[in-house]
Parts: structure tokens; sequence; C-alpha cells
């Protein structure tokens, strides 16, 4: 065969591999955003959801008050962070523990629930989660240029 056939079989092989690789992430974040918080429909959380919703809603993330309401239904919280991998609480380790599929699904879940803020952007509470989930700096300047480049923030 000649080289220049050669070279270009290989650029092709290779781009096919790699073209299976992310077909293959791609279906595993589609998977994971079919099912991303089915739990919430089950009794022990839904039930609470609907007792603190009225407050919840009133509230931004961080905040006195939304602490409140997590202290509210903290019982329903644990089952749900114990059964969503997407969570800190999730893992033996918090976050060290988390795979870049559950990082991912987890800052889809962030820039969701910062649409029910009242006043506050989702680039203004990622401070108190980076501290709160204690994600290291050096991660959270990885987070924040992906965040950066899904135009999030």
């Amino acid at each position: 065969m000649n080289v220049k056939l050669e070279t270009l079989t290989d650029i092709l092989l290779h781009i096919s591999r790699v073209q299976e690789n992310l077909s293959q992430m791609r279906a595993i974040l589609e998977a994971r955003g079919i099912a991303h918080d089915r739990t919430k429909f089950f009794a022990i959380e839904f039930d609470a959801f609907v007792k603190a919703w009225p407050k919840f809603k009133e509230t931004n993330y961080g905040s006195p008050e939304y602490q409140e309401c997590v202290d509210m239904i903290k019982s329903s919280i644990n089952h749900h962070h114990a059964n969503n991998r997407h969570h800190t609480a999730f893992h033996k380790n918090g976050f060290s523990d988390m795979n870049l599929f559950d990082i991912l699904e987890m800052l889809a879940d962030w820039k969701a629930a910062s649409r029910r803020n009242l006043d506050l952007s989702f680039a203004d509470s990622l401070p108190k989660a980076f501290e709160k989930y204690s994600i290291p700096p050096n991660t959270q300047g990885h987070i924040v240029a992906t965040l950066k480049y899904l135009k999030w923030i």
C-alpha cells in the first residue's frame, strides 16, 4: 500500500474510533437525562417536596431561608442524595469520588435549579456551591470554563 493511502486510512480509522467513543459518552449522558431525579416521584421525596415547595420557591440557593426548607425535609433530601449519584453526598468521599459523568449531570442540575432563584444568578451561586461541596480550586476552574463554553454563565 502506498504511504499516502496508508496514512489516510489510519487517520480515517482514528477519527471513526473517536466518533464511536464520543457516541458512547453521548448515550450515557442521554440515559442520565432520561433517568434524572426519578426518586423525586417516590412518596418519601415527593410528599416532602410538596410540603416544602411554597417556602422553597420564595428562597435563593444558600440563603438562611433556603437552609430552613432543607432542614424541614432533611430525611427526604438524604434519601434523594443517597439514591442519585450526581449528588456529592451519594459518594463516600464526596466530590472527589465523582466521575466526569456525575459532575456533568450535577452541573446540568445546578443550572436547572438556578432558574428557580428569585434574584441570584447561576454564576453568583457557584462560589456557594464550590464551598459547600468542597470542590478544589483547580477543578472550579475547569467547571467555570465548561459553563462558559456552554454559555451558561
